[in-house]
Protein backbone atom coordinates (compact mmCIF):
# COMPACT_ATOMS: atom_id res chain seq x y z
CA UNK A 1 0.00 0.00 0.00
CA UNK A 2 1.33 3.11 -0.71
CA UNK A 3 1.74 5.50 1.64
CA UNK A 4 -0.19 8.72 0.37
CA UNK A 5 -1.28 11.52 3.09
CA UNK A 6 -3.53 14.21 1.92
CA UNK A 7 -2.50 15.94 -1.45
CA UNK A 8 -1.21 18.99 -1.62
CA UNK A 9 -3.05 20.03 -5.07
CA UNK A 10 -5.87 21.75 -3.09
CA UNK A 11 -3.72 24.40 -1.42
CA UNK A 12 -1.71 24.86 -5.19
CA UNK A 13 -3.87 28.35 -5.15
CA UNK A 14 -1.65 29.91 -1.68
CA UNK A 15 0.76 31.71 -3.71
CA UNK A 16 3.04 32.55 -0.25
CA UNK A 17 3.50 28.67 -0.55
CA UNK A 18 7.51 28.35 -1.60
CA UNK A 19 8.70 25.21 -3.43
CA UNK A 20 12.10 23.87 -2.32
CA UNK A 21 13.55 21.43 -4.86
CA UNK A 22 14.45 18.34 -4.04
CA UNK A 23 17.87 17.99 -2.06
CA UNK A 24 19.54 15.31 0.00
CA UNK A 25 17.87 15.62 3.58
CA UNK A 26 17.88 19.59 4.07
CA UNK A 27 15.46 22.07 2.39
CA UNK A 28 17.35 25.28 0.52
CA UNK A 29 17.00 28.67 1.05
CA UNK A 30 13.40 30.58 0.00
CA UNK A 31 10.86 29.44 3.04
CA UNK A 32 9.05 31.98 3.69
CA UNK A 33 9.91 34.26 7.19
CA UNK A 34 9.39 32.71 10.20
CA UNK A 35 10.58 29.52 8.90
CA UNK A 36 14.56 28.85 9.41
CA UNK A 37 14.95 25.32 7.66
CA UNK A 38 13.01 22.50 7.26
CA UNK A 39 15.16 18.84 7.67
CA UNK A 40 14.80 15.21 7.09
CA UNK A 41 17.00 14.07 9.84
CA UNK A 42 18.44 10.33 8.43
CA UNK A 43 18.05 8.49 11.80
CA UNK A 44 18.64 5.15 12.08
CA UNK A 45 17.27 0.86 10.38
CA UNK A 46 16.32 -1.13 13.68
CA UNK A 47 16.21 -4.85 14.08
CA UNK A 48 12.73 -5.52 13.13
CA UNK A 49 13.56 -3.52 9.32
CA UNK A 50 11.98 -0.06 9.89
CA UNK A 51 13.75 2.99 9.85
CA UNK A 52 13.87 5.63 12.40
CA UNK A 53 13.82 9.22 10.89
CA UNK A 54 12.36 12.61 11.86
CA UNK A 55 11.46 16.02 10.09
CA UNK A 56 13.07 19.02 11.67
CA UNK A 57 11.30 22.53 11.42
CA UNK A 58 13.51 25.13 12.97
CA UNK A 59 11.15 28.54 12.99
CA UNK A 60 12.37 32.10 14.23
CA UNK A 61 11.10 33.50 17.11
CA UNK A 62 7.69 34.06 18.33
CA UNK A 63 6.29 32.10 15.44
CA UNK A 64 5.03 28.31 15.56
CA UNK A 65 3.46 25.35 13.57
CA UNK A 66 0.60 23.09 14.20
CA UNK A 67 0.12 19.59 15.47
CA UNK A 68 -1.65 17.03 13.31
CA UNK A 69 -4.85 18.81 14.60
CA UNK A 70 -4.10 22.52 14.56
CA UNK A 71 -7.48 23.51 16.75
CA UNK A 72 -10.06 26.26 15.61
CA UNK A 73 -7.50 27.81 13.39
CA UNK A 74 -4.23 27.12 11.03
CA UNK A 75 -3.34 25.21 8.04
CA UNK A 76 -3.25 20.83 8.98
CA UNK A 77 0.22 19.38 8.22
CA UNK A 78 -0.02 17.85 5.08
CA UNK A 79 2.98 14.96 4.28
CA UNK A 80 2.79 13.24 0.61
CA UNK A 81 5.26 10.61 0.64
CA UNK A 82 3.69 8.87 -2.25
CA UNK A 83 7.21 9.40 -4.37
CA UNK A 84 8.77 7.70 -2.18
CA UNK A 85 10.06 4.20 -3.34
CA UNK A 86 10.39 0.56 -0.91
CA UNK A 87 8.80 2.52 0.87
CA UNK A 88 4.96 0.36 2.62
CA UNK A 89 4.34 2.44 5.17
CA UNK A 90 4.63 5.73 7.67
CA UNK A 91 4.23 5.98 11.16
CA UNK A 92 4.09 9.57 13.27
CA UNK A 93 4.72 10.04 16.81
CA UNK A 94 4.25 13.30 17.59
CA UNK A 95 5.72 14.72 20.06
CA UNK A 96 3.39 16.83 23.04
CA UNK A 97 1.80 19.90 21.27
CA UNK A 98 1.28 23.36 23.30
CA UNK A 99 -1.92 25.60 23.46
CA UNK A 100 -1.85 29.08 21.71
CA UNK A 101 -3.66 31.32 21.55
CA UNK A 102 -4.18 33.11 18.25
CA UNK A 103 -6.53 36.38 17.60
CA UNK A 104 -8.65 34.84 20.20
CA UNK A 105 -8.98 31.23 19.28
CA UNK A 106 -7.40 28.28 20.51
CA UNK A 107 -4.56 26.41 18.04
CA UNK A 108 -2.49 23.51 18.93
CA UNK A 109 1.68 23.04 18.08
CA UNK A 110 5.25 23.96 18.59
CA UNK A 111 7.50 26.64 18.72
CA UNK A 112 10.94 27.20 18.14
CA UNK A 113 11.94 23.64 16.75
CA UNK A 114 9.53 20.64 15.81
CA UNK A 115 11.20 17.25 15.40
CA UNK A 116 8.62 14.79 14.45
CA UNK A 117 9.89 11.12 14.48
CA UNK A 118 8.19 8.79 11.89
CA UNK A 119 8.71 5.06 11.55
CA UNK A 120 9.11 4.32 7.91
CA UNK A 121 8.63 0.32 6.73
CA UNK A 122 10.10 -0.36 3.71
CA UNK A 123 8.22 -2.97 0.77
CA UNK A 124 11.83 -4.44 0.98
CA UNK A 125 13.49 -4.64 4.49
CA UNK A 126 17.27 -5.22 3.27
CA UNK A 127 16.99 -2.30 1.12
CA UNK A 128 17.62 1.70 0.79
CA UNK A 129 14.57 3.29 1.31
CA UNK A 130 14.15 6.62 -1.37
CA UNK A 131 12.52 9.25 0.17
CA UNK A 132 10.68 11.79 -1.82
CA UNK A 133 8.66 13.77 0.38
CA UNK A 134 6.30 16.98 -0.39
CA UNK A 135 4.51 18.49 2.61
CA UNK A 136 2.91 21.85 3.89
CA UNK A 137 2.83 23.47 7.13
CA UNK A 138 1.59 26.43 8.65
CA UNK A 139 3.36 29.02 10.47
CA UNK A 140 2.26 31.75 12.57
CA UNK A 141 3.16 34.76 14.14
CA UNK A 142 0.84 37.95 13.97
CA UNK A 143 0.02 36.06 10.48
CA UNK A 144 -0.10 33.10 9.01
CA UNK A 145 1.54 31.56 6.26
CA UNK A 146 1.95 28.35 4.54
CA UNK A 147 5.20 26.52 4.01
CA UNK A 148 5.66 24.08 0.85
CA UNK A 149 9.18 21.73 0.86
CA UNK A 150 10.14 18.96 -0.89
CA UNK A 151 12.80 16.89 0.55
CA UNK A 152 14.52 13.77 -0.93
CA UNK A 153 17.36 11.22 0.91
CA UNK A 154 18.66 7.49 0.14
CA UNK A 155 18.18 5.72 3.61
CA UNK A 156 20.74 2.59 3.21
CA UNK A 157 20.11 0.47 5.78
CA UNK A 158 23.49 -0.35 6.85
CA UNK A 159 24.41 3.37 7.20
CA UNK A 160 25.71 4.77 10.30
CA UNK A 161 22.91 6.02 12.99
CA UNK A 162 22.33 10.36 12.58
CA UNK A 163 20.25 12.44 14.88
CA UNK A 164 19.73 10.00 17.79
CA UNK A 165 19.77 12.52 20.54
CA UNK A 166 17.30 14.59 19.44
CA UNK A 167 14.87 11.86 17.75
CA UNK A 168 15.34 10.16 20.83
CA UNK A 169 13.91 13.17 22.75
CA UNK A 170 11.60 13.92 20.78
CA UNK A 171 10.29 10.09 21.15
CA UNK A 172 10.83 10.99 25.13
CA UNK A 173 8.48 13.70 24.44
CA UNK A 174 5.43 12.03 23.74
CA UNK A 175 1.85 12.17 25.42
CA UNK A 176 1.33 9.62 28.04
CA UNK A 177 -0.81 6.77 27.31
CA UNK A 178 -4.17 6.22 29.74
CA UNK A 179 -2.38 3.88 31.79
CA UNK A 180 0.68 5.97 32.17
CA UNK A 181 -2.07 9.17 33.18
CA UNK A 182 -3.56 6.75 35.75
CA UNK A 183 -6.84 7.13 33.47
CA UNK A 184 -9.48 4.81 35.32
CA UNK A 185 -12.40 4.60 32.63
CA UNK A 186 -13.42 6.18 29.48
CA UNK A 187 -17.21 7.12 28.59
CA UNK A 188 -18.85 8.80 25.61
CA UNK A 189 -22.36 8.90 24.51
CA UNK A 190 -24.11 11.34 21.46
CA UNK A 191 -26.59 14.06 22.98
CA UNK A 192 -28.57 16.40 21.51
CA UNK A 193 -27.35 19.62 21.27
CA UNK A 194 -28.11 23.06 20.44
CA UNK A 195 -27.83 22.55 16.30
CA UNK A 196 -26.99 18.91 16.04
CA UNK A 197 -25.78 16.19 17.96
CA UNK A 198 -22.91 16.39 20.71
CA UNK A 199 -20.15 14.06 21.45
CA UNK A 200 -20.23 13.84 25.45
CA UNK A 201 -17.34 12.52 26.63
CA UNK A 202 -15.97 12.05 30.32
CA UNK A 203 -12.52 10.76 31.52
CA UNK A 204 -11.58 9.51 34.83
CA UNK A 205 -8.25 9.38 36.69
CA UNK A 206 -7.19 7.89 40.26
CA UNK A 207 -5.90 11.49 41.08
CA UNK A 208 -7.30 14.72 40.42
CA UNK A 209 -5.84 16.18 37.03
CA UNK A 210 -4.90 19.90 36.45
CA UNK A 211 -7.75 22.33 35.95
CA UNK A 212 -7.04 23.41 32.76
CA UNK A 213 -7.61 20.74 29.94
CA UNK A 214 -7.90 21.16 26.23
CA UNK A 215 -9.27 18.06 25.08
CA UNK A 216 -9.29 17.50 21.26
CA UNK A 217 -11.41 14.77 19.84
CA UNK A 218 -10.57 12.63 16.51
CA UNK A 219 -13.13 9.97 14.90
CA UNK A 220 -10.59 7.34 14.14
CA UNK A 221 -12.36 7.21 11.21
CA UNK A 222 -13.46 8.81 7.30
CA UNK A 223 -17.25 9.09 8.17
CA UNK A 224 -17.46 11.93 11.03
CA UNK A 225 -16.69 15.43 11.68
CA UNK A 226 -16.19 16.55 15.52
CA UNK A 227 -15.57 19.95 15.84
CA UNK A 228 -13.48 22.00 18.93
CA UNK A 229 -14.13 20.41 22.23
CA UNK A 230 -15.35 22.36 25.25
CA UNK A 231 -13.83 21.54 28.61
CA UNK A 232 -13.82 21.00 32.24
CA UNK A 233 -12.61 19.56 35.12
CA UNK A 234 -14.60 18.03 38.45
CA UNK A 235 -13.27 16.74 40.91
CA UNK A 236 -11.16 13.40 39.48
CA UNK A 237 -13.11 14.01 35.79
CA UNK A 238 -12.44 15.57 32.73
CA UNK A 239 -15.73 16.53 30.69
CA UNK A 240 -15.66 17.09 27.13
CA UNK A 241 -18.39 17.89 24.76
CA UNK A 242 -18.02 18.33 21.25
CA UNK A 243 -20.29 18.76 17.77
CA UNK A 244 -20.34 15.94 16.03
CA UNK A 245 -21.52 15.46 11.87
CA UNK A 246 -21.27 12.36 9.74
CA UNK A 247 -20.13 13.84 6.26
CA UNK A 248 -22.24 14.10 3.33
CA UNK A 249 -25.37 14.94 5.06
CA UNK A 250 -25.37 11.31 6.96
CA UNK A 251 -25.93 11.26 10.51
CA UNK A 252 -23.19 10.33 13.03
CA UNK A 253 -22.53 6.93 13.68
CA UNK A 254 -20.25 6.63 16.78
CA UNK A 255 -17.32 4.14 16.42
CA UNK A 256 -16.44 3.93 19.91
CA UNK A 257 -13.45 1.79 19.30
CA UNK A 258 -11.62 4.00 16.85
CA UNK A 259 -12.19 7.28 19.09
CA UNK A 260 -9.17 9.31 19.99
CA UNK A 261 -9.17 11.47 22.70
CA UNK A 262 -6.59 13.75 23.47
CA UNK A 263 -5.97 15.92 26.85
CA UNK A 264 -3.72 18.61 27.21
CA UNK A 265 -2.66 21.20 29.90
CA UNK A 266 0.82 22.70 30.83
CA UNK A 267 2.77 19.87 31.97
CA UNK A 268 1.36 17.01 30.01
CA UNK A 269 -0.82 15.33 27.32
CA UNK A 270 -2.60 12.14 27.55
CA UNK A 271 -3.67 9.89 24.51
CA UNK A 272 -6.69 7.72 25.17
CA UNK A 273 -7.82 4.98 22.23
CA UNK A 274 -11.09 4.41 22.64
CA UNK A 275 -14.61 4.73 24.87
CA UNK A 276 -16.91 2.81 26.07
CA UNK A 277 -20.79 3.30 26.49
CA UNK A 278 -21.72 5.26 29.67
CA UNK A 279 -23.57 2.15 32.60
Amino acid sequence: MRPGLASLASLAALSAAVLIAAAPARSEPGLPEGVRGIDLIEGWRQADGTHVAALEVRLAPGWHTYWRVPGEAGIPPRLDWSRSRNLASVRYEWPRPRVFDFAGLRTIGYADTLVLPVILTPERPGEPIDIDLDLLLGVCADICVPAEARLGANLAPDAPASGRPEIEAARADRPRSAAEAGVTSVTCRLVPGAAGMDLDTTVSFAAPPGADQVAVLEPGGPGLRIGPAESRTEGRAVHAKARIKGRGGAGPVLDRGALRLTLLDGSRAVDIRGCAAPR
